[in-house]
């Protein structure tokens, strides 16, 4: 039973996923709708004879698929685990591994959400959290960042994640270097 509710809360996951990044580049929409009251600098693109067709920022492109990049390999990682527990060769002790490690997988996720909107709330317009292993990676949509900012993300990080990991913090992503 765990492993349908899984499946399916993955796909629908994954279904937000990709309504919001094709909401937000569809045709027809108008440049101020992806976040109210927020003025985001904005790439336009025209087709034809001049006319914009879409308006999406570079950074929300950017950190869409970076967001894209965290579930395709989480649900990578746990097709791998879904297919040790589906196997009829795998141990016990294989199956209670794989079952632990699902589980430490989503209250991972569900920790990085909610550092997420943490780091939202402190007045940052859009964040993308992503850890592998012991390295903590945070994505932001700002231009500049002060020393103090990113220490303040750090210390979130190490509260919400646990300490003992790497944390990096990105910013100016739509800037090329």
């Amino acid at each position: 039973m765990l492993k349908k509710q899984t499946i399916w809360l993955l796909t629908m996951l994954s279904l937000i996923v990709v309504l919001s990044v094709y909401a937000l580049t569809s045709p027809g929409q108008p440049s101020n709708s992806a976040s109210p009251g927020v003025a985001t600098p904005s790439k336009q693109v025209t087709a034809g004879k001049g006319q914009p067709s879409a308006s999406v920022s570079a950074v929300d492109n950017k950190l869409a698929e970076i967001e894209l990049q965290k579930a395709d390999e989480r649900n990578q990682q746990e097709q791998k685990y879904q297919s040790v527990i589906a196997s009829g060769k795998s141990s016990p002790s294989d199956v209670s591994a794989a079952y632990d490690a699902i589980k430490s997988m989503n209250t991972l996720a569900n920790n990085e959400m909610m550092l997420e909107d943490v780091i939202q709330a402190k007045g940052f317009k859009n964040a993308v959290v992503k850890t592998s292993g012991d390295q903590v990676q945070i994505f932001v949509e700002e231009n500049k960042l002060t020393d103090q900012q990113a220490n303040a993300m750090i210390r979130l990080a190490d509260q919400y994640l646990g300490s003992g990991r790497v944390v990096s913090v990105s910013y100016a992503l739509g800037q090329k270097k």
